[in-house]
């Protein structure tokens, strides 16, 4: 993430609400952040209305399943991961905005998430379109 220096507001910009989620069960990542891209913003509008989807550029579920078992080995990805490496254009950053604090006596900074945020309208499509395009 970066840090937002400008003193103005873009013109379109949207501040999602994020939360940490302790897992202690988990191996790899006890405590995540999770982003709601469906909380309404002032205008009463979320960023998830906003987005586009995409559409849809993999395949069926079904056909995969069935091609899997012919082989020996399979492997799996976690897709939160996966968005968390993507990284988006500059210009669709203020779409992307939080407020953090690094510790209570310091004062709330705003920043941009500069990568793909899982749970939004958009990172689906996104993920799997960068998916396919690496691998061509």
């Amino acid at each position: 993430m970066i840090e937002v220096k400008e003193a103005h507001e873009s013109e379109l910009s949207v501040f999602l609400p994020h939360r940490g989620v302790y897992t202690p069960l988990k191996s790899s990542t006890k405590l995540r952040g999770v982003f709601n891209g469906y909380a309404p913003t002032s205008n009463g509008v979320s960023l998830n209305q906003i987005q586009l989807n995409g559409g849809t550029v993999q395949q069926d579920l079904f056909p995969i399943v069935i091609r899997s078992r012919k082989h020996e080995f399979v492997f799996t990805a976690d897709i939160r991961m996966m968005c968390r490496q993507i990284l988006i254009h500059p210009d669709q950053r203020d779409l992307q905005r939080i407020v953090w604090k690094e510790s209570p006596d310091q004062p709330t900074k705003a920043y941009q998430l500069k990568t793909i945020t899982f749970g939004t309208t958009s990172a689906y499509y996104l993920s799997t379109r960068t998916l396919n395009a690496t691998s061509r």
